[in-house]
């Protein structure tokens, strides 16, 4: 089993979720580090209805925590085509005892068995189930409720695997990494182990997805006041393979066909240079054959 952090096994899911200040965890060397209260991987799992009613947080998303989710949805609908793969999906289910929907929005989410529909804004997971897997990008705004009151929901709906990922590497959760995930079901969250990848890298195994997931760069601030940008990847066993960056591909391929229009252009434009030199050669030719001519008609006068 992976090492799970202290804050992580001492709680229990269906404990309060919120953090106070005095909520904080002392590391080895002295310093703070906060660590949510309720993110464990025990045995015992959180009951419906969760109280206060849970509310989903939706904030404005900032540049690693949108490339995060923005490649995980691309490189996931391509991998899965036929499946229902969606970012930021209303998710609609009816906790027990009443009669209205509530609702998450999960980051990403995977439905291998539901068909995909385009135009789908809301999940109605009381019809269609509840997605297999679920990937949440942790933000300084969120992260409580992600790994809290929103991963106890997930459970409790029975969402099969969900990936946690600190995008901007602000060790919110007091874990010391960047990723992290559970296996789970109605009853017990196993925490997912972090192992060595087939590619060299160290990361995690989804049995769900049949992917590895692992954080491929670290790229440090650009300016003070920024954070740092972790970049997620896929690896696919069966290619031996990183999914590819859709977005970073369409980008390049763009640039690609702009550079290969420059090019058709300029040389167009060459063509039309050596022709217009060609027709100026003709032209002094036609020339010298006239003077020439006049030439010998002159000597043939004299």
């Amino acid at each position: 089993m992976a090492e799970v952090p202290p804050d992580f096994r001492s709680q229990s899911p269906s404990s309060d979720a919120t953090l106070r200040p005095a909520d904080v965890a002392a590391r080895s060397d002295g310093s703070d580090r906060r660590g949510p209260a309720a993110v464990p991987p025990s045995a015992a799992a959180p009951s419906f209805p969760l109280d206060p009613p849970l509310v989903d947080v939706r904030i404005p998303v900032k540049a690693p925590h949108a490339a995060a989710t923005a490649y995980s949805r691309n490189a996931l609908m391509h991998r899965f085509p036929d499946a229902e793969v969606g970012d930021d999906l209303h998710m609609l289910f009816t906790e027990p005892g009443k009669e209205r929907q509530s609702r998450l929005s999960p980051d990403v989410c995977v439905a291998l068995a539901v068909p995909r529909r385009s135009t789908r804004a809301d999940y109605d997971a009381d019809l269609l189930g509840p997605p297999d897997f679920v990937l949440e990008v942790l933000s300084r705004s969120t992260w409580e409720h992600d790994l809290g009151r929103k991963l106890d929901c997930y459970q409790q709906l029975g969402v099969r695997e969900c990936l946690l990922f600190d995008a901007a590497g602000e060790n919110l959760a007091g874990a010391d990494k960047a990723l992290w995930g559970f296996a789970m079901t109605p009853e017990r969250r196993e925490p997912l182990e972090e192992i060595a990848l087939p590619n060299g890298e160290r990361g995690m195994h989804s049995a769900v997805l049949g992917l590895w997931a692992y954080v491929a760069e670290r790229t440090p601030p650009a300016a003070p006041g920024e954070t740092w940008a972790l970049t997620l990847r896929w690896h696919d066993p069966a290619t031996a393979a990183d999914l590819p960056d859709y977005d970073q591909a369409r980008a390049e391929a763009q640039a690609e066909r702009a550079k290969a229009q420059a090019e058709r252009a300029e040389a167009q434009a060459e063509r039309a240079e050596a022709q217009a030199e060609r027709a100026r050669a003709d032209a002094a030719e036609r020339r010298i054959a006239e003077l020439e001519q006049r030439l010998r008609g002159l000597s043939d006068t004299a």
